[in-house]
């Protein structure tokens, strides 16, 4: 499972610098409104991508850990999901 863990945390890494980049961009260049994911996608996009990183942090943790497999598995779930609890807690507040 170690694999998954890695490409899940690849991908979400991938997502989270797009995301970085894209606020940027949409924030500082003036007409470019429309390339802030937080604008497109809003709070649904965010808890993907902190899910995901979540996911295959606390997974590649949990099984360098050495946790049984099943464990693991339970552990990245709950690394997603506290993942999403904080990118929806710490988040822009929406209007």
């Amino acid at each position: 499972m170690v694999p998954v863990y890695a490409i899940a945390l690849f991908i979400g890494f991938l997502m989270l610098l797009a995301w970085i980049v894209g606020v940027a961009v949409g924030t500082w260049v003036e007409g470019w409104e429309f390339a802030d994911p937080e604008r497109r996608f809003g709070v649904i996009g965010r808890s993907v991508v902190a899910g995901t990183v979540g996911f295959g942090m606390a997974g590649m943790s949990a099984s360098f850990g050495g946790w049984p497999p099943a464990l693991a598995v339970l552990g990245a779930l709950g690394g997603a999901a506290a993942m999403v609890l904080v990118a929806r807690f710490f988040g822009p507040e929406s209007d």
